[in-house]
C-alpha cells in the first residue's frame, strides 16, 4: 500500500521541484531597505528609589519606583545581492537606537519617606527626594547568507544564517536628596550611575516566511535565534555632597565607584518580527514593498551590575559617602519591542 502510495505522489513532487527550479532561473539583483522602528526597551534593573509609608508604625508599606522607557525612534538599514539562478543571497543590516526616560518622586516628610534599596530603613528617614534616569543604546548588525525557497506563486521561505554584532548599553541614575537636621545639619545628596556594557559577536540563524495574497498585498514573518560571544562591563559611581564633607574633611565633592572586571559568556538572543506588506512592481521591474509590522528582541543576561546590598551601621548616604557592608551583583535581560514602518526597493 505504502509503495503505491509513493509512486503516485513521486511525480507530484518532481514537478513542484521542476516548478521551483524556473522560478529561481532570473537575473541576479540588488534590494536596499530602509525602516523607521519605534521601540521600547526593557530590563528588570529599573528601580530607582523605594517609596516607604512609615505610618502606621505597626503595618509600615514599601513601593518600588520604576523608570518607565517610551517608545522612540530609531532605524534600520541593509542592502542584499541575489545572485542569479539558484536562490541564493547574501545581506547585511544594521539597525539603531537611543532610548533617553526621566522619573522622579518626592515624599511628604510625615508619612512617607524615600531610599534606594540598600537604605530602606530607619536610617533612610531623612531622603525626601529622588529622581531616575535611564538610557539604552541598541546596535546590531547582522550578515547573513540566505537560501530561498518557492512552493509556489504565494509561497515562499528564506532560510538564512551568519553572523551578528551587538553592542548593548544601559546606564540607570538615581539622585538621593534631603535635609539632614541632627548632627552636621544641612542638606546633602547622593547620585549613583550604573553602567553595563555588552559587546559580542556570534553565529545567527533564522528563516523568514513570506506570504502573498493578491493585488500586491501580503504578510511575512521572521524569527532568529543568536549567540553572542560577549564582554560585558560594569561600573558603579557615586557622587555624594554633605555638610559632613565640608565640616570634617573640606570636601565639597566625594567620589566613589564599584568597578567589575570584564566578564566572557555567551549571550543568547532571540529575535521575532511580524508585518503586513504591499508591493508595486514597475514597467522596468523594479519592485517597492512597503510593510507595516511588529518587532521584539531579547538578549538573556545581558546587563550585569553591582550595587550596595547593606551599608554599614550609622553610615547613611546623608554623610556623603557609600560605606558597604554586603553587595550584590544584579542580572538582567535587555529587551527591544515596537512598530516598525519599512520600504525595500528591488532592482
Amino acid at each position: 500500500m505504502f509503495k503505491r502510495i509513493l509512486l503516485v505522489l513521486l511525480p507530484l513532487f518532481s514537478v513542484s521541484i521542476s516548478y521551483a527550479s524556473t522560478q529561481q532561473a532570473e537575473n541576479a539583483h540588488y534590494e536596499f531597505d530602509i525602516a523607521a522602528v519605534f521601540l521600547k526597551p526593557g530590563a528588570s534593573n529599573l528601580n530607582y528609589v523605594i517609596n516607604n509609608k512609615e505610618l502606621p508604625v505597626q503595618s509600615p508599606t514599601w513601593a518600588e519606583q520604576e523608570i518607565k522607557p517610551n517608545y522612540k525612534p530609531g532605524f534600520e538599514l541593509g542592502g542584499r545581492y541575489l545572485f542569479p539562478n539558484n536562490g541564493l543571497s547574501v545581506a547585511l543590516t544594521w539597525t539603531n537606537l537611543f532610548n533617553n526616560k526621566n522619573a522622579s518622586i518626592a515624599a511628604d516628610g510625615l508619612t512617607y519617606f524615600l531610599g534606594p534599596d540598600y537604605e530602606i530603613g530607619p536610617g533612610g528617614l531623612v531622603i525626601r527626594n529622588a529622581t531616575g534616569n535611564a538610557k539604552f543604546w541598541y546596535n546590531v548588525v547582522n550578515l547573513d547568507l540566505a537560501k530561498d525557497v518557492h512552493f509556489d506563486h504565494n509561497f515562499d521561505v528564506r532560510f538564512f544564517g551568519g553572523l551578528s554584532y551587538g553592542s548593548l548599553q544601559e546606564k540607570v541614575t538615581a539622585v538621593y536628596s534631603g535635609n539632614r537636621t541632627t548632627t552636621y545639619p544641612g542638606p546633602f545628596s547622593m547620585q549613583q550611575v550604573v553602567k553595563s556594557k555588552c559587546n559580542g559577536l556570534g553565529p545567527r540563524v533564522g528563516a523568514k516566511v513570506d506570504y502573498n495574497v493578491s493585488g500586491g498585498f501580503g504578510f511575512w514573518g521572521e524569527t532568529a535565534l543568536s549567540a553572542l560571544i560577549s564582554n560585558i562591563k560594569s561600573t558603579t559611581n557615586f557622587t555624594g555632597t554633605s555638610q559632613e564633607l565640608l565640616t570634617v574633611y573640606n570636601q565639597a565633592q566625594n567620589y566613589q565607584s564599584i568597578t567589575d572586571q570584564r566578564v566572557y559568556q555567551v549571550i543568547p538572543g532571540f529575535e521575532m518580527k511580524l508585518a503586513a506588506k504591499y508591493a508595486r512592481t514597475f514597467k522596468n521591474h523594479n519592485k517597492l514593498t512597503i510593510s507595516l509590522g511588529w518587532q521584539a528582541a531579547v538578549y538573556v543576561n545581558a546587563i550585569s551590575q553591582y550595587l550596595p546590598q547593606s551599608l554599614v551601621s550609622g553610615q547613611g548616604i546623608e554623610t556623603g559617602g557609600i560605606f558597604v557592608s554586603t553587595m550584590v551583583n544584579k542580572i538582567s535581560n535587555y529587551s527591544v519591542q515596537g512598530p516598525f514602518v519599512k520600504l525595500v526597493y528591488a532592482m
